[in-house]
């Protein structure tokens, strides 16, 4: 899938809104609890206060969400984009959330560190 079809995709079913911020990103651990364990990419969407994780397939595409995260309560959130990739973490409900974004995700990460 074309990454244009899966932006199109996901702003018609109400995932990302008309900023279009969303990253694909690997988890740099493994979230446990509710969602069992999982491993891998995952794609990250903002629809307006609410942080989406997916599961991300290697074409472009998504799977099952695992995750509806309302940002105003979210701890400790933390975010760094570089030239060859950045980091983002934060804490959720006594979770840790950690993951690792690939190159090009400044306007990612300047929505959560300003």
């Amino acid at each position: 899938m074309q990454v244009e079809e899966c932006v199109k995709k996901l702003k018609s079913k109400g995932i990302i809104d008309s900023r279009e911020i969303y990253i694909y990103a690997s988890l740099k651990n493994i979230i446990g609890g509710m969602f069992g364990s999982i491993r891998g990419l995952v794609l990250l969407c903002i629809y307006e206060d609410v942080l989406y994780i997916y599961r991300a397939n290697i074409d472009n595409s998504y799977g099952e969400r695992l995750a509806k995260i309302y940002i105003p309560n979210m701890k400790n959130i933390q975010g760094k984009a570089g030239l060859f990739g950045g980091k983002f973490s934060f804490n959720y409900e006594g979770q840790e959330y950690k993951f690792k974004l690939p190159s090009k995700a400044g306007k990612f990460v300047d929505f959560f560190v300003k």
